[in-house]
């Protein structure tokens, strides 16, 4: 034994290429972005950060999120009507779009005294008929007005010794049947109902000046001196902060109408002449073009990429970006074998080789020389009005081309062994796709793991083999839980139980088809859990003959005699009859009885799908390859009533409960699934006037089991 036994296995590359992905979110990291070069919010891309002086806030002073919603004193209405609040005279304005201005509301606002006078007038929202306005007071109010009447319904305040200091309100907002409201002076948002009840306030915010809401119905909090805005779910939940209006903009609808940072409102798109007016509603000059909107080149720059391979030969990267169209990016990678400094990284004669991308999506060879680790470098540039994002970015590694299978003097002049590996690993790449198409192969046979786009149906193709159609427009999740159970209903196709398993699959009804619940295990069992069984679906007609059995049967409507009237066979001087009966060759009448009613069945399904024609076709198509051969299907669709003669057949569309039992002590709760027992157990239930009395007895206590206790 010698002592290379007891040294480790010498390290050897992989037999096939590994993947190193960075992108897609919070991968990329914080700490390695360089000055000019930031990370979304989300952590998903790099883009370049704004230009010094030209970025937006969420945090501005009219309220507006940066651009984009109205400012807090203008509202727009499901009619389109612009109202503004305005504050310096204390009126109500609406812009009209045959003069291009706003025109002031008669007989509202008005600075003064009067309950229909604003004191100091601050937020508005509109919704459906009412004009919701906050006057800051003081006394702070919340004026709600009629929409097209303009009369004055309601003032609400929140309650008495809801808020330590008078309340302020400076915002409103309506929204889901909510009204919310600011409450600057005690850092609070008072929440009101739709018909003015106050529901509660949220603490803790600050002194809220403005308010927001996005399409997900999530709270924007803008407290003046902060320069970022909370962002929550109402009335609680987790909150996050943002600063800048692109790190949200997705969550808004399109504004209305474009607004600047101090507030002027540009109306040119509602009316040409209109031009911008101030927060009062006068005729302002529009503020200059603005400037650039980002830098014009950033760098970012990775933390080091451990291969774990030492003299790893990195291969290949492919860039995932998005450019826009004058933006441009560059890759450059660093290779060494030992971890280096962050200074020696960043020093400007460090060796970095430029990576040849040509087009974003494309690949490209890491032309650095080997080494275990590798640093990244991205330089980003644009004309200044959009930035280029990196989505994401692959790295392959280590680089095993058919070089390895050459001749070792095609190796000896390292420049020519270079040039050579490089060469080779262009075909390389082609034989490695056919080998993880191969090595994939096997998903392609799976249920569960094949693909099903539109380009490439390998659902439909397996189906085909088994001989199932599966139709285009099914859900993806439906065609592969038919494709998945097709062997098991093959065994049992073309019976009444085969097309009701397949009926509960097309469904999603089987999930608990032959399943019991356990029961818990303890000192005290109870019963366990029995999950609810599905519906028989199928109803086969010969179970409908209503035979007269001898001993058992009783005539009435509920049985038949044999006889020729069963199928109402016309038999001349006897039962022939215009219109009712009907001629038939058959030779046997004697069968007459078993031929009523056979080889016929009813499909029982919810009316939610005959209400679509698509589904009705995959339905019926579905029936016709499921059922008997020598069977007629007919679908019912059942709707959610029960109709004594046309639509009730127990156990298919109809349950009939059972009466409820007697009241169990600390277990039966009163109402109604209970009746209370009467003082004779057994015996008829004590009606009022009829068998009840009155005693100066006591009533008989009741046990455990809801019956008296004996004496």
């Amino acid at each position: 034994m010698t002592a290379a036994t007891f040294l480790p296995a010498p390290q050897r590359p992989p037999h096939d290429p590994l993947w190193m992905s960075l992108g897609g979110c919070k991968s990329w990291s914080p700490a390695a972005a360089g000055a000019s070069v930031e990370i979304t919010p989300d952590g998903c891309e790099l883009r370049l950060v704004p230009a010094p002086g030209a970025a937006r806030l969420l945090s501005e002073a009219s309220g507006s999120l940066g651009g984009l919603v109205p400012p807090r004193n203008v509202a727009v209405d499901c009619e389109g009507f612009i109202w503004l609040l305005a504050a310096a005279d204390g009126v109500l304005k609406r812009f009209d779009p045959c003069a291009c201005a706003f025109v002031t509301v008669p007989c509202t606002g008005g600075v003064g005294a009067g309950p229909r006078q604003l004191v100091r007038p601050a937020g508005i929202a509109v919704e459906d008929a009412s004009l919701f306005i906050c006057d800051a007071g003081p006394p702070g109010r919340l004026l709600v007005f009629d929409r097209r009447s303009f009369a004055l319904r309601a003032v609400w305040t929140p309650p008495a010794g809801a808020t330590p200091q008078p309340w302020r309100p400076e915002a409103v907002l309506v929204d889901a049947g909510r009204v919310f409201v600011a409450d600057p002076n005690n850092g609070l948002v008072h929440m009101f109902a739709r018909w003015g009840g106050w529901l509660g306030a949220i603490p803790g915010l600050g002194a809220v000046t403005a308010l927001a809401m996005d399409c997900a119905h999530r709270l924007y909090v803008v407290t003046p001196g902060l320069p970022q805005v909370i962002r929550f779910f109402p009335p609680g939940g987790a909150w996050e902060a943002f600063a800048r209006p692109a790190d949200v903009a997705e969550a808004f609808p399109e504004p209305p109408f474009p607004v600047s940072r101090e507030g002027i409102i540009d109306l040119r798109g509602l009316c040409p002449e209109a031009g911008g007016h101030d927060l009062n509603g006068l005729p302002a000059p529009l503020p200059p073009e603005p400037s650039p909107a980002f830098v014009a080149v950033g760098e970012w720059r990775s933390r080091a990429l451990d291969s774990g391979i030492a003299g790893c030969v990195w291969h290949r990267a492919i860039l995932d970006s998005a450019l826009g169209a004058h933006g441009r990016v560059r890759l450059a990678t660093l290779t060494a074998e030992t971890l280096l400094p962050e200074s020696h990284v960043a020093l400007p004669d460090a060796p970095w080789v430029d990576v040849p991308l040509q087009a974003p999506g494309d690949d490209a060879l890491i032309l650095s020389p080997p080494g275990r680790y590798l640093w990244l470098r991205l330089t980003l540039s644009g004309d200044g009005a959009e930035s280029p994002r990196v989505c994401g970015l692959a790295l392959e590694y280590p680089r095993i081309s058919l070089a390895r299978y050459l001749p070792a003097a095609f190796a000896a002049d390292p420049i020519a062994a270079d040039f050579t590996d490089r060469l080779l690993a262009v075909f390389d790449r082609g034989f490695r796709d056919l080998e993880t198409r191969i090595d994939d192969g096997a998903a392609l046979f799976d249920p569960c793991a094949a693909p099903a786009t539109k380009a490439s149906d390998v659902l439909g193709w397996l189906g085909g083999w088994l001989g199932l159609v599966l139709e285009r427009g099914w859900p993806e999740a439906r065609r592969r839980a038919v494709l998945k159970a097709a062997g098991k209903l093959f065994a049992c196709r073309g019976t009444p139980q085969g097309l009701w398993r397949s009926l509960l699959l097309w469904l999603g009804w089987d999930r608990f088809a032959g399943t019991s619940g356990t029961p818990d295990c303890g000192p005290r069992c109870r019963p366990g859990w029995t999950p609810p069984q599905p519906p028989p679906l199928v109803l086969e007609h010969w179970r409908l003959r209503r035979w007269l059995w001898l001993g058992k049967g009783r005539l009435g409507s509920d049985t038949e005699l044999w006889g020729e009237t069963i199928l109402k066979r016309s038999q001349l001087d006897s039962t022939a009859q215009l219109g009712v009966t009907k001629l038939d060759t058959t030779a046997n009448p004697l069968l007459d009885p078993f031929n009523r009613d056979a080889n016929r069945f009813s499909v029982f399904l919810p009316a939610r799908l005959g209400a679509d024609s698509r589904e009705r076709g995959w339905i019926a198509r579905l029936i016709e390859d499921h059922r008997p051969a020598q069977a007629a299907a007919q679908i019912i669709y059942v709707h959610p009533r029960m109709r004594i003669g046309v639509q009730a057949s127990i156990g298919f569309d109809s349950v009939v409960g059972c009466w409820p039992s007697g009241v169990t002590l600390d277990e039966a709760r009163l109402g109604r699934a209970t009746v209370l027992p009467s003082g004779n157990p057994g015996g008829p239930q004590a009606r009022i006037g009829k068998t009840a009395r009155l005693t100066a007895g006591k009533p008989p206590a009741l046990t455990r089991q809801g019956r008296p206790a004996s004496a």
